[in-house]
């Protein structure tokens, strides 16, 4: 079925999708109120022969109608391809098919220039959506405490959530990067205790290490630098008399170790907030007090208790232990508390997976406070394998034997460690092949994609001053079509990472984008014998670099406009 061109005035390219979902809701008629909205967005097929724009609601009417699904998809195509042109698609839509039950929109010759024209003007701002009413959205992730450098999964942590608020922002939401710093307990007694055994070793005064106490080098170097800049009569004073200097020290040596890196990495956080400030601030006094307050709290075998287990969470949680000490729990949850206070519409946690338990008593806990816990989305991080040679590199932070992020950074360089660690979603354990990052070869698919970015920018370097003005519709190949098609995708990428919270669908949509230019380049001569063919097969390719250098600049990762 080939629409011909009747309205006057056809959508704008951002309208598109919308315009389509509320043509499929008029197709499906008084049905529709039953079901989900989701059920109504068009996604991109996995199998271009499927078309532009793919949607399989018709599945869900096989068994009330008691019909194959192909039957309902042909119904529902006749449908949107009659109504077209009162939801001013008649001239974006060449056909509709009801292929294996699926509705699938193969967009016109029109349609695909259109696209084209959409990516070439609008540059750097192709696939940004702006919006009036801005969601304020809270992202804290990597939160790593200021015991040691960053691990390797901590950079993860560090690349999933940068790159994540970058796809927000690219979508219109007020973002807030958030890093929740653990300066203070037992963790950091435990480092003042281990710099300050190492600074009695430099002098000479060497005694028992504490069996769990931090055992890295680092640990030394801390000493050192302590050494270097108080001098040795701390050898003198009692742990009592020395600790809080130690402790002190060290935290802020670190935390400074810590920024440095992330400032290497491209990182830089709005808000940095201390557990410190949480407790001096009366806060945990606060958050106690309201769950009190609310019946959620109660004494037994001398401790002081949340009672959890009546909003979720499958026990019961300490808040304040015998010996009068407070839980990690008690300033968690007066932070969340602090967060709600601040206004915003959605809190995004980002946590390792060794905090996967932790989910369900926070949940609670807002609950507990009154507090809309559905604005809390807590999400894990899953761990990270490198190997070298084909063989595990071992990572063990309190031995001592373990790889910093820094250290990756350094061998593999900021592109290829921002781009591997997106390349799964963040709840999959990520395996990081360090000479497969090194390597400059169409298997690593950094240098792919970057190669592809400078081969056109080379291209485009020498382009004739006498061309002709573009003719676009000229642009009829099937390579380049696809080269189009594929640009039209890019938005949709954005859009469906955004509401999924997941980046790494940039990362498969940017490896795609740049196999379809090569085999643009294989099959199809951008300098011919035609002028004019030669102008716009340029013109495709431009629009064919902004798709890349826009993907690869929302990931952190340079566009090399020489390789």
């Amino acid at each position: 079925m080939t629409q011909s061109v009747s309205e006057p005035t056809p959508i704008a390219l951002d309208q598109l999708e919308a315009q389509l979902s509320k043509l499929l809701r008029i197709v499906v008629g008084e049905a529709a109120d039953t079901l989900e909205a989701g059920l109504f967005r068009w996604s991109i097929p996995k199998d271009p022969t499927f078309g532009d724009l793919s949607n399989p609601l018709p599945f869900r009417f096989a068994s009330q109608r008691k019909c194959a699904p192909v039957q309902i998809a042909q119904e529902f195509s006749d449908a949107i391809m009659a109504k077209a042109p009162e939801f001013g698609l008649a001239a974006w839509i060449d056909r509709v098919e009801p292929k294996a039950g699926y509705l699938n929109v193969f967009l016109s010759q029109w349609g695909l220039l259109e696209v084209m024209q959409a990516v070439l003007s609008r540059g750097e701002g192709y696939g940004v959506q702006k919006i009036d009413t801005a969601q304020k959205v809270c992202i804290e992730f990597l939160s790593a405490n200021p015991t040691g450098p960053l691990s390797v999964a901590h950079g993860r942590q560090a690349a999933v959530g940068d790159i994540l608020c970058r796809l927000l922002r690219s979508q219109g939401y007020d973002v807030t990067a958030e890093y929740y710093l653990n300066d203070e307990g037992r963790q950091i007694e435990q480092l003042g205790r281990s710099v300050r055994l190492r600074y009695l070793e430099l002098l000479g005064k060497e005694q028992p290490f504490l069996e769990d106490g931090y055992h890295g080098e680092y640990i030394i170097d801390v000493a050192k630098e302590f050494r270097k800049e108080q001098g040795d009569g701390f050898g003198e004073q009692t742990e009592a008399e020395s600790l809080p200097a130690f402790m002190k020290f060290s935290r802020e040596y670190l935390l400074a170790w810590i920024r440095r890196d992330l400032e290497f990495f491209g990182l830089n956080f709005d808000e940095w907030s201390s557990q410190e400030w949480v407790r001096t601030s009366g806060r945990i006094d606060q958050a106690l007090g309201e769950l009190e307050k609310q019946g959620a709290m109660f004494e037994e075998d001398n401790a002081l208790w949340f009672a959890s287990s009546r909003f979720g969470d499958d026990k019961d949680r300490v808040i304040r232990k015998q010996d009068g000490d407070l839980t990690y729990l008690a300033p968690d949850i007066a932070y969340h508390q602090w967060k709600y206070e601040r206004g915003y519409d959605q809190l995004i946690n980002l946590w390792g997976p060794d905090h996967h338990g932790y989910i369900a008593r926070m949940k609670a806990a807002m609950q507990a406070l009154k507090l809309d816990a559905e604005k809390l989305n807590i999400r894990i991080v899953q761990l990270v394998t490198l190997t070298r040679d084909g063989q595990p590199v071992r990572m063990s932070k309190r031995a001592g034997e373990f790889v910093t992020f820094r250290e990756i950074l350094e061998e593999v360089g900021v592109d290829a460690t921002r781009f591997f660690y997106v390349q799964r979603t963040m709840e999959s354990h990520l395996d990081f092949d360090l000479d497969l990052a090194k390597s400059q070869s169409a298997e690593n698919p950094v240098y792919y994609i970057q190669y592809a970015h400078a081969r056109i920018c080379s291209i485009l370097s020498k382009t004739p001053d006498d061309l002709p003005k573009p003719d676009l519709s000229l642009l009829t190949a099937p390579e380049e079509r696809q080269l189009i098609r594929t640009l039209l995708h890019y938005p949709m990428v954005l859009r469906t990472c955004a509401i999924a919270l997941e980046p790494h669908g940039v990362t498969t949509y940017l490896r795609k984008l740049a196999e379809t230019l090569h085999v643009f380049y294989t099959r199809q001569r951008v300098f011919g014998d035609d002028p004019a063919m030669t102008a716009a097969r340029l013109e495709l390719i431009k629009a064919a670099r902004i798709g890349l250098a826009n993907g690869l600049g929302l990931l952190g990762v340079s566009a090399p406009q020489k390789m």
